[in-house]
């Protein structure tokens, strides 16, 4: 796995992309069918380079190999839970839970800080091995008795088992880069764009 390059990034946002296909009757929509998994993509944006800065990003780009190698995501600008924004370096966030149980999309998780708070919007991570997978929360709660339970969405994938280490700040994710995604224009203090999309690992 390779890291994002050490250079600055404009906001960028990961947005999850939903396989769903529509049967209409004339214009009226019918049935609804989710025929593959939800996945993450995100934009990303670099913030004008200097000269050393395009160098990194290219060796990025070159050490991605055409979207074959996997990229560990974390994101620049959710990186913490919204109840610890000004906060990040909280005591409930440094300790990492354990997944104890998943039934649908509402995780129950241990081991962490009695008083961790995570609302809607929040963004999580689980991991299972080299298997690194993100989570928004939709509905959340207070820790007590050392234990937290949240619903989440996507849907936990076959490859998060329970057990997994869940993480809560700085969370992470494998992405690969898609391929003809890069985009470097040549021209004094560039702006680099290129798309990553959610894989197994």
């Amino acid at each position: 796995m390779i890291a994002l390059p050490a250079v600055g990034f404009q906001p960028a946002y990961p947005q999850l992309v939903e396989s769903v296909s529509v049967s209409r009757a004339g214009t009226r929509a019918m049935a609804f069918v989710d025929y593959a998994d939800a996945y993450w993509s995100i934009q990303m944006r670099t913030k004008p380079l200097k000269a050393s800065e395009r160098l990194l990003v290219e060796a990025f780009k070159d050490a991605c190999r055409g979207g074959l190698q996997t990229v560990l995501y974390t994101p620049k600008h959710m990186c913490v839970p919204r109840a610890y924004w000004g906060n990040a370096g909280a005591a409930a966030l440094l300790n990492t839970g354990n997944l104890v149980s998943i039934t649908g999309n509402q995780l129950v998780i241990n081991s962490v800080d009695n008083g961790l708070t995570l609302g809607a919007g929040d963004l999580i991570s689980a991991t299972t091995g080299a298997y690194n997978s993100l989570f928004r929360i939709q509905s959340g709660g207070v820790a007590a008795g050392n234990a937290i339970t949240v619903t989440v969405e996507p849907t936990v994938p076959s490859y998060i088992a329970t057990g997994a280490v869940m993480t809560f700040k700085n969370p992470i994710a494998n992405m690969r880069a898609l391929p003809g995604s890069f985009s470097i224009p040549d021209e004094r203090n560039p702006v680099a764009t290129f798309t990553l999309v959610e894989v197994p690992k």
